[in-house]
């Protein structure tokens, strides 16, 4: 049985010895993570093409916290980007800094967590680093620590593991778990992952119900009960407000599916393999991929059916003898929970990312089986460390993938010859290298392969401009702006593309027709509207028309300056003055 009641830290030389040794060797398995880039994937849409994150003004403070782009409400780490801006500019390496030290704090979390569970056990500290490092330097773990795109992991999970130890602490004195509630209103101001947390507290509750203090001071009575639901009532809350936030993040983003478009049953089915397929990948983090878009089979599915069956009759007929697994496998179904699908957005169907949460609990129980060996011990100990240096060597390896686009998606390719997504990021990979003959032939197997995938079609039309072959690529434009299959911010940036090529097909009114559209779209963000009044001004000015141009112009001293550096306003300012030296006719 586990033990949930933490005992006083005592601060000895040992504590901090093992913590070091944990934070250092997380790091050192992270270290190729230092070198990567800026990816293509969500990071330049995030970092690079969005300047209103770059300060801390109220202004800044203002979108951060209203700002749900690419589907996301997560303030905090906006914030901690802002941070990243001020200190190293557009350098990624001190933002990959920032996410490999978060991640080696989170190990020490992790530590501390086993510590509290695994109370007063001979050998603990050495059994704890064991458990803590098993979630630390698995391969799973390289997709949130390698992605600056999913700060938010990292951030929620360092919140939501001091919630946790805040509570444990908390109980331990008999006190409101006040800390615990902060700590959790932290997490979820950084992302989503961590909503279910309350319910894992409450589990922690009945576990300790029915373990070594059943009986003591009411556990377990109707009483008892009554008082720690209470006490979870603003966890709830919190819990509730997260969720229908993310849910109306991704509606505002347009990327979530719906019902018609992927039905429940397939989303159950998605969410009772996804169970089976995070397991397996635990414990043989094998053919890792940045992007899993293959749907499950019917025979996958049933399979899956079949195991969770099984497991579920074996479990409930041995239940007292299994409790601390019962008590695991139901934390990590909680956290894994949001991100099994039901709510699909995007092309993945599963990431590895979504189990940096959801893994803390199989370190507990490691801990725990690796505590109460009496026999064989050093043996397993020495097979464990092994383990441990293999998923190392592994980690090490596969953070070199993460580098740069071109890199990452050839490996996707490599892991899947029938993703249209890895086809279509090898192909803008290339294009961004000016490598465009190539890129037109990755693009064209992505499209061969999904027919409607937008960004494909978005990036071979932008390939096709670089080629001159204006016209091929303006259908692929309309194609693409036909498709229901595309968020808001696609959207936007598919009207531009559209417009810029209309002026080199010279079909000025098309090209004033796409740039208005975007300008009176309520929903665009200031940065594409001002993007779209800049080049709808230059257009017409050019045909003479300098009313409605001096009107684009003023319109853009409206919104926010993206960036002082780049000279928006001072342009437009400049352009403006000129103007007024024509004389009216």
């Amino acid at each position: 049985m586990l033990c949930i009641k933490t005992v006083p830290m005592k601060l000895n030389s040992k504590y901090f010895l093992w913590a070091l040794l944990i934070a250092v060797s997380t790091c050192i398995f992270f270290l190729p993570v230092l070198q990567g880039e800026f990816l293509h994937w969500d990071d330049r849409a995030l970092f690079i093409e969005n300047p209103y994150y770059l300060g801390l003004s109220p202004s800044h403070w203002q979108w951060m916290c209203t700002a749900v782009l690419l589907g996301h409400w997560q303030p905090l780490s906006w914030l901690s980007y802002a941070v990243d801006y001020k200190m190293w500019g557009l350098n990624p390496q001190g933002w990959h800094a920032i996410n490999l030290l978060l991640h080696a704090a989170n190990a020490v979390l992790v530590y501390l967590l086993c510590l509290a569970f695994l109370k007063e056990w001979p050998r603990r500290y050495a059994v704890a680093a064991l458990a803590a490092l098993f979630w630390a330097v698995h391969p799973l773990r390289v997709e949130a620590v390698a992605w600056l795109s999913t700060r938010g992991y990292l951030l929620c999970g360092t919140f939501s593991l001091l919630t946790v130890l805040s509570y444990l602490r908390a109980v331990e004195r008999k006190r409101y778990p006040l800390a615990a509630l902060l700590c959790f209103a932290l997490a979820t101001f950084t992302k989503g992952i961590g909503m279910m947390l309350p319910l894992v507290l409450l589990l922690m509750d009945w576990h300790r119900a029915w373990g070594v203090e059943h009986g003591a001071d009411g556990a377990g009575t109707w009483g008892w009960w009554r008082k720690r639901v209470v006490e979870k009532i603003p966890f709830l809350s919190l819990s509730l407000l997260t969720g229908i936030t993310a849910f109306l993040a991704k509606q505002t983003d347009g990327g979530m599916a719906s019902v018609e478009q992927y039905g429940l049953a397939e989303r159950s089915g998605q969410a009772l393999y996804g169970i089976w397929f995070y397991l397996l990948k635990i414990v043989s983090p094998l053919h890792l991929s940045p992007l899993y878009t293959s749907r499950p089979g019917v025979g996958a599915i049933i399979s899956a059916l079949v195991l969770t069956a099984a497991t579920g009759i074996f479990l409930f007929l041995f239940w007292r003898k299994t409790l601390p697994i019962i008590g695991i496998l139901g934390a990590f179904l909680l956290l894994i929970f949001p991100m099994l699908g039901f709510t699909q957005s995007g092309a993945q169907m599963f990431a590895d990312r979504f189990t940096y949460l959801a893994a803390v609990p199989f370190s507990i129980l490691l801990g725990a089986g690796l505590a109460r060996l009496t026999v064989m011990r050093r043996t397993v100990y020495s097979a464990v460390a092994v383990l441990l240096f293999v998923f190392g060597a592994q980690t090490f390896v596969y953070s070199t993938v993460w580098h740069d686009d071109l890199t990452l998606w050839n490996h996707a390719v490599a892991q899947d010859r029938n993703s249209a997504q890895a086809y279509g990021g090898v192909g803008e990979a290339l294009r961004n290298r000016q490598a465009y003959e190539e890129a037109i032939k990755y693009l064209n197997k992505a499209l061969l392969l999904q027919p409607d995938y937008a960004d494909a079609l978005q990036n071979r039309a932008l390939t096709r401009i670089e080629t001159k072959e204006y016209e091929k690529a303006f259908a692929d434009v309309n194609k693409a702006l036909a498709l229901e299959k595309k968020n808001q911010v696609s959207r936007i940036k598919m009207l531009i593309t559209r417009g810029q090529i209309a002026e080199n097909l010279n079909r000025p009114d098309q090209a004033l027709a796409d740039y208005s559209e975007v300008i009176d779209d309520q929903t665009a963000a200031p940065f594409w509207k001002l993007l779209a009044l800049q080049v709808r001004a230059r257009l017409y000015l050019e045909k003479g028309n300098l009313a409605q141009g001096k009107a684009d112009l003023e319109a853009i001293l409206k919104l926010p300056d993206p960036d002082p550096d780049s000279g928006q306003w001072r342009k437009a300012r400049r352009i403006l003055a000129e103007i007024k030296k024509i004389p009216e006719e």
